[in-house]
């Protein structure tokens, strides 16, 4: 009976330190490339495994389909998260290259999957969503998880800044390239004068993803034996690459890594982490690593095949909503 009870006990306390959910707000430009569809069907799929609490979701970049809340809110419904409250940048950042045309599957999702989102323009505001979501957390518990432009995290740290100090864990960035980049990466072009804020002011530590972890692997053919009625399929179907669908042939899967390593944490058989730095970046949106001066700066590569994250981030791409193993 004692042996009983003293096993008990063990189980008892293996139970009680077993790691809780990260905590997580993604801030994602859900509308150019499919793989922020992706990155959050993993974030889904880590939920489904205990492993992260989606707290909320915001938009980046203004869309012309006006549309990229629904396209959001439809993910979330299929993964039965449609509660799960979504803010979008009425600015929105538009500094690409491809300005003024529309999302390949926004519109799509809107039109064809289950949600109650309204238009972008008709939604709570992204700083909203944030403050709202910020004040009601313990302090120091939340990962905020960028996949797009800064703008949104410029615009918190300018009117809330000890809200930031306070409630941020860590924030986890995709975005410009390492060591530094002969031209400027998408989601800094997007808006690099929020890049430069970001990483001259924010407060808390920041991971950073260069665009060159995610050009590495690609996903989407995991998705092929998906039900059709799983909108990250539709939009990996939509979104073409080469000229063939996604869903196919694969796509750089960036924002993918991120929310991996944003949950996860870098772990040590994927990643390798670079620090005693910081990142800087230009008007223009080059980033460079420079090592002139320590800030709470990182930045992660590939460690060994990149076959083997791909792999992993494939693996939780693919998975059914409620699907535990």
């Amino acid at each position: 009976m004692k042996r009983f009870l003293s096993l008990l006990s063990i189980a008892f306390l293996a139970g009680s330190i077993e790691a809780a959910p990260v905590k997580i707000i993604f801030d994602t430009d859900m509308a150019n490339d499919c793989d922020d569809a992706g990155a959050l069907a993993v974030l889904h799929a880590l939920a489904d495994l205990g492993e992260a609490e989606i707290l909320a979701i915001v938009t980046n970049r203004k869309d012309p389909s006006n549309a990229s809340a629904a396209a959001a809110d439809a993910i979330n419904t299929w993964y039965g998260r449609g509660e799960i409250p979504i803010g979008t940048d009425k600015d929105g950042a538009t500094g690409s290259a491809k300005k003024g045309k529309p999302s390949a599957y926004c519109a799509a999702l809107r039109d064809e999957f289950p949600h109650d989102a309204k238009p972008d323009d008709a939604m709570p505001d992204a700083l909203a969503i944030y403050r709202e979501t910020l004040a009601r957390e313990a302090d120091g518990t939340v990962v905020i998880c960028s996949v797009g432009a800064l703008s949104n995290l410029e615009d918190l740290l300018r009117a809330e800044p000890d809200l930031v100090k306070a409630k941020v864990k860590s924030l986890y960035v995709m975005g410009g390239g390492f060591p530094r980049t002969a031209r400027p990466e998408t989601n800094i072009k997007l808006d690099p004068a929020a890049a430069v804020t970001v990483a001259n002011e924010w407060p808390t530590p920041i991971v950073w993803q260069g665009y060159e972890v995610g050009a590495a692997m690609t996903n989407g053919p995991e998705l092929l034996a998906a039900p059709k009625e799983n909108p990250v399929r539709r939009a990996y179907e939509l979104r073409l690459h080469h000229d063939r669908p996604s869903l196919e042939i694969g796509k750089p899967n960036h924002d993918l890594a991120t929310v991996l390593l944003a949950v996860r944490g870098p772990q040590e058989d994927l990643w390798n982490v670079v620090e005693g730095g910081r990142v800087v970046f230009d008007s223009d949106g080059h980033s460079e690593w420079k090592t002139d001066q320590k800030r709470d700066h990182r930045y992660v590569r590939i460690k060994g095949n990149p076959a083997t994250s791909a792999s992993v981030l494939g693996e939780l791409l693919a998975k059914e909503p409620g699907e535990r193993n």
